[in-house]
C-alpha cells in the first residue's frame, strides 16, 4: 500500500529518510542550536530566556522494545529525552517482564518516562464521574504505581480540542500540548514531517523553544517507509501471538489511524 493512502496529501510534507543515520545528523543539528531539556523540567527551562531549548519527546503507541533501542542510540547522540508510555496500549502491557525491562533500560539511561494518555480509550467519562483532568491524574497515579516514581509530564494520544494549547500543567504535570510548548512544534506523526524536512525546518525558527516529537517505531538502520516497517512489525507479532495479520492490522489502524502495508506475497 503506498504511503499516500495513509497520510493526508499535505503540500510540503516530507517522508524521505527513516534511518538512524539521518537521525544522528538531525540530533547534531539540534545540539548545535539548542540545549536539550526533559519535558518534566519545562517550567524551569521556559523561565530561562537566555537559552534556546529543545524538548525531544517520544510517544510510544506500539512497541517498547524499539523505544528502548532508540533510547540507547539517543545517548550516543548526546541527548536525553522524554518517553511517554501508555497504560492501556493494545500492543504492550507495562506490567509484563519484557515491558518492564524496556522501561527500566530507558530510565537507567537518564531519560524521562511520562504518561501517553489515550483519549479514545478513556473517553467514556460519565456526567457523574471524574472530570477529564481527574481522569488524567488517576492515569498518572496508575503509571506511578507501575514505575515506582513520580510522573512529571503527559502527552495525549489522538488529542481533542479541549486538551490542545492549554496551560503548562494539567493534573499537576507538564502537558506536552501546552501553548508554551506548541508555538514551535515539529512531529513525524502519521509517518511524515508535516512542515517539511526537519533539519531545514530548524532554519525557520518560530521562537527560542522547540518541541520535537518522534515515534521510534518509524525508524531503523535501513531506509523503509513507515507503512512497510509497520508491516514487518505486525508480521512478527502475528507469529508471536498466533493472530492473523489482517486482524492485527485492523487493530493497529484503529489504534494509531495509520495502516500498515499489505503483507508480502
Amino acid at each position: 500500500m503506498p504511503l499516500t493512502e495513509n497520510v493526508p496529501n499535505e503540500q510540503g510534507a516530507w517522508a524521505e529518510n527513516w534511518t538512524f543515520g539521518y537521525l544522528e545528523v538531525l540530533y547534531a543539528a539540534l545540539l548545535a542550536r539548542f540545549r536539550p531539556a526533559l519535558l518534566g523540567d519545562a517550567g524551569d527551562a521556559l523561565r530561562d530566556e537566555s537559552v534556546k531549548t529543545v524538548f525531544v519527546r517520544h510517544d510510544i503507541d506500539v512497541d517498547l522494545v524499539r523505544a528502548a533501542e532508540f533510547s540507547r542510540r539517543e545517548v550516543t547522540w548526546g541527548v536525553r529525552s522524554t518517553y511517554h508510555v501508555m497504560i492501556d496500549s493494545p500492543f504492550y502491557d507495562l506490567r509484563s517482564a519484557q515491558s518492564s525491562a524496556s522501561v527500566d533500560s530507558i530510565r537507567a539511561l537518564g531519560h524521562e518516562v511520562g504518561l501517553h494518555y489515550d483519549v479514545v480509550a478513556r473517553k467514556m467519562l460519565s456526567a457523574d464521574g471524574p472530570t477529564r483532568e481527574q481522569d488524567i491524574a488517576d492515569a498518572c497515579d496508575t503509571l506511578e504505581q507501575i514505575l515506582g516514581e513520580s510522573v512529571r509530564s503527559v502527552s495525549f494520544h489522538l488529542p481533542v480540542a479541549e486538551l490542545m494549547r492549554g496551560p503548562l500543567r494539567i493534573a499537576g504535570r507538564v502537558s506536552g500540548y501546552a501553548e508554551d510548548l506548541f508555538r514551535w512544534y515539529l512531529s513525524d506523526s502519521r509517518g511524515r514531517w508535516r512542515e517539511g524536512e526537519p533539519i531545514a525546518s530548524l532554519d525557520r525558527p518560530r521562537g527560542r523553544v522547540l518541541q520535537i516529537l518522534m515515534h521510534p517505531v518509524w525508524w531503523g538502520e535501513r531506509d523503509e517507509q513507515p507503512d512497510v516497517r509497520l508491516r514487518a512489525l505486525l508480521l512478527d507479532l502475528a507469529v508471536e501471538t498466533q493472530t492473523s495479520f489482517e486482524a492485527l492490522r485492523d487493530r493497529m489502524s484503529d489504534h494509531i489511524l495509520y495502516r500498515a502495508a499489505d503483507p508480502s506475497p
